[in-house]
């Protein structure tokens, strides 16, 4: 019988009601006249574009004009077409996310210190220190454009502000608060021409009424138009065209994860990832987590890294069920195997690739849908090391099989079952032999107690190079009451899984 695959990464609260892996497998949905619903596809490797003086690389941005441009380390840099890099200036911070915005002819740079920083982007002329004799503009956490004006948060404080329009300059009068609830503003973001003043527990949304001679500032709180939930971690925050996303907090408790559209705020997170980020949370916080997102072949990704708890999770916006949109990426450790955080730290789109930078060395990426493995620098200082990619799917509990003696097929009711033979309905046959000759290899292992430890995993062929009709298979493996199977590779090409077939017959007791 076929044992599907039918969703994402799900381990809950409980393993006794699912203890399903998936990592760096994401979903996709198939025709109806497929044989199976779903098909895991492997993520895409990092490949390098350039390397930086220092690291790690802190932001990337694609201006309105099409360039691209970096802060690595201290350094400010504009990328050509070619990815060469092109220094600018230093900022005074060493670490931290950065956010910029331009409004056509300049651009506003901040790190969270009190200094803000500039430049023409027309030929990257003028880097410098935003200047402003009114003492309006004091640093800022994030900026955003709208609407001719450039927008600035003010830390610690309920307040924002804006610029002259297209000008990058200031005005004493040119700021308003959030007015619905007395949090502080952590995180301003634009969509949609509206502004999300994202607090600590509650929100608003303001948009452009233009200013008048009694009232200068341009914008005001969109009426009726509120949102009960602030945001735990300010660089979480990202949108898919009218959905915007962000990991959640309010007056009940943080660490939701929501997508906002039409104005009404939905949950995205599961409860198998609210508990992975409850246990974050308790331990090492989740204020520092980063939210970006992403197209690929049509998949509408939203990555949400945890920088402290060493995790990333990833939603798919084109699943739309929560409890099967989410896969956990990781970064293999070449020498002690050890899985951990995806090496991205941000992310931008320009000269026609999906550009992503090193939480760790200097180095940016593009994400290669070819590349199977992560071709990084493992440490700052060293040298470039093809990284595996270890991709490993969980199975689900299984629930009905075979009747002991009969082809008809029964619900299990807490009996063994007895397995004759497990097969890997995926791709193979398409990676090189490795260094010593030998074909790639895919591992299975089991475990009899609801996926609580599991055994040693055994390996199967994957197939040599062009044995596309090579299956798996792993036979006479005993008896057991309620088996969870995993399997694992780290194939370097294309492995798609659709799922297995298994040979399990019910037993009377």
């Amino acid at each position: 019988m076929r044992l599907p695959l039918l969703g994402g990464s799900y381990t809950s609260r409980s393993i006794i009601a699912s203890a399903q892996r998936c990592i760096n497998y994401y979903t996709e949905l198939n025709p109806k006249s497929a044989t199976v619903p779903l098909t895991h596809y492997q993520r895409p490797g990092l490949e390098p574009l350039t390397n930086f003086d220092v690291g790690p690389i802190r932001g990337l941005y694609r201006a309105s004009n099409g360039n691209g441009y970096a802060v690595s380390g201290t350094g400010v840099y504009f990328i050509d077409g070619a990815f060469v890099p092109h220094g600018l200036g230093n900022l005074g911070t060493t670490k931290g996310p950065v956010s910029f915005a331009d409004n056509g002819t300049d651009m506003l740079l901040v790190d969270g210190s009190t200094t803000g920083y500039t430049w023409k982007i027309a030929d990257n002329s003028g880097f410098g220190a935003v200047s402003d004799s009114t003492d309006t503009f004091k640093g800022a956490n994030h900026v955003a454009y709208l609407d001719t004006y450039l927008l600035w948060n003010m830390p610690n404080s309920v307040f924002f502000g804006s610029t002259l329009s297209n000008e990058l300059t200031f005005d004493a009068l040119f700021f308003a608060g959030k007015v619905s609830y007395p949090d502080h503003l952590k995180s301003l973001y634009v969509n949609r021409r509206e502004i999300f003043l994202l607090g600590d527990l509650k929100s608003e949304i303001w948009y452009d009424v233009g200013g008048t001679s009694e009232s200068p500032f341009a914008f005001q709180q969109l009426p009726g138009a509120y949102i009960e939930q602030g945001i735990a971690a300010s660089f979480s925050v990202a949108n898919h065209d009218i959905t915007v996303y962000w990991l959640a907090r309010n007056l009940q408790g943080e660490g939701v994860v929501l997508s906002f559209k039409g104005y009404y705020a939905s949950r995205i997170s599961n409860h198998a990832l609210e508990d992975a980020i409850r246990k974050m949370q308790r331990t090492v916080g989740i204020e520092d987590a980063l939210g970006f997102t992403y197209q690929l072949d049509g998949h509408l990704f939203y990555m949400l890294t945890f920088p402290a708890g060493d995790q990333t999770w990833v939603y798919d916006a084109t699943v739309e069920d929560p409890t099967a949109a989410w896969h956990q990426e990781c970064w293999t450790h070449p020498t002690t195997g050890i899985l951990h955080r995806s090496r991205i730290n941000c992310m931008a789109f320009f000269n026609g690739v999906n550009v992503v930078g090193d939480w760790e060395n200097n180095t940016i990426y593009y994400l290669n849908m070819d590349r199977y493995t992560d071709r990084v620098i493992p440490a700052p200082g060293g040298s470039y090391v093809d990284c595996p990619i270890v991709f490993t799917r969980s199975f689900p509990h299984i629930g009905a099989a075979r009747a002991a003696g009969t082809q008809g097929m029964v619900e299990v009711d807490g009996r063994r079952l007895q397995f004759s033979a497990f097969r890997a309905d995926m791709e193979c046959g398409t990676a090189p032999l490795d260094a010593f000759g030998r074909a790639a290899q895919i591992s299975l292992r089991w475990s009899d107690d609801r996926g609580r430890t599991f055994g040693n995993a055994l390996l199967q062929s994957g197939g040599a190079p062009g044995e596309y009709l090579t299956q798996p298979q792993w036979l006479g493996m005993g008896i057991a009451r309620d088996r969870i199977f995993e399997l694992s590779h780290n194939i370097a090409g294309p492995a798609a899984l659709n799922g297995a077939w298994i040979d399990a017959e019910v037993l009377g007791t």
